[in-house]
């Protein structure tokens, strides 16, 4: 029988001169060429898995959109119920900004807003906060008011249970006043002592310098906590204590580090949380 001599070329193994029956001839075929198999990707982390390490509650949009609700609470009631009830630095903040010409009961509010949306477009993030973003960054508030309520505890302890926060005139104004002093003050105290005292120069020292090391964070924030101990006596000197002064310099240490890794949002919502809570107790004290 006839034959067809062919030659076959493998690097694995070379045979010359083979000799098969001509029925019996199949062509050699190209070995396929399969893809890989990937290992399979690795689930992402839901939210809960991220709380704290998000990188994205510290975008300024996440902190308006955050904080809208509390912003739209105050602004309603200074404008339309009680403009007494107005927090201190949110009077401070009229009167510095009176002398250009601008003034009116939302002039701080305004400010905050126009803030932190310039501040969104500057540095160029993206233009989108999810719900569950959202409800992290409540979640997050919630968490880091605990230690919070520890430096209180212990400043409490270490003065013998005398702690002096002039909380007098918060408990007779009820739950209206307790509520919007502790919004206004959150918000307002934490643009000024904060976001202006605290990011101002860390974003000066960055561009100019390329330094955020952690001694000019901490050099940065003990400056800013010191300024924010000091101006809760600013209208009344005879209201200094050194309990009080002491407690808002620690209470202005952390929060200054809350700000410089979670961003303003968490860090105003912290300081609302406690305020609001240490003033509805003084308010149930008061009324009982």
């Amino acid at each position: 029988m006839p034959g067809v001599a062919f030659q076959i070329e493998n690097p694995k193994c070379k045979i010359e001169n083979c000799i098969l029956p001509a029925a019996c001839y199949i062509p050699a075929m190209p070995k396929s060429h399969r893809p890989r198999k990937q290992p399979p990707a690795e689930p992402k982390a839901g939210r809960a898995g991220r709380l704290l390490r998000d990188p994205e509650v510290t975008r300024p949009l996440a902190s308006l959109i955050f904080l809208l609700p509390f912003l739209a609470f105050y602004a309603i009631g200074v404008f339309f119920v009680r403009p007494d009830f107005a927090a201190r630095a949110d009077i401070l903040i009229r009167q510095v900004i009176a002398p250009l010409g601008v003034t009116g009961v939302m002039v701080p509010t305004y400010l905050v807003v126009a803030v932190l949306l310039v501040w969104h477009v500057l540095r160029g993030d993206p233009t989108r906060c999810s719900w569950p973003l959202v409800g992290l960054m409540g979640a997050e508030t919630a968490l880091l008011t605990v230690p919070l309520f520890g430096i209180y505890a212990g400043c409490r302890l270490v003065m013998h249970g005398l702690l002096s926060l002039e909380l007098a005139a918060d408990a007779q104004a009820g739950w209206l006043g307790a509520a919007m002093t502790s919004i206004g003050a959150g918000i307002y105290e934490e643009l000024l002592f904060r976001l202006f005292l605290v990011g101002g120069p860390l974003v000066v020292a960055r561009h100019l310098f390329g330094d955020r090391s952690p001694g000019l964070v901490a050099a940065v924030v003990l400056v800013s906590a010191g300024l924010f101990a000091g101006a809760h006596t600013i209208d009344n000197p005879q209201w200094f204590a050194w309990d009080s002064f002491l407690f808002r310099s620690a209470a202005g240490v952390y929060l200054g580090y809350i700000f410089a890794y979670r961003g303003f949002g968490i860090a105003v919502g912290v300081h609302i949380l406690f305020d609001l809570f240490v003033k509805l107790t003084a308010v149930s004290q008061y009324a009982a």
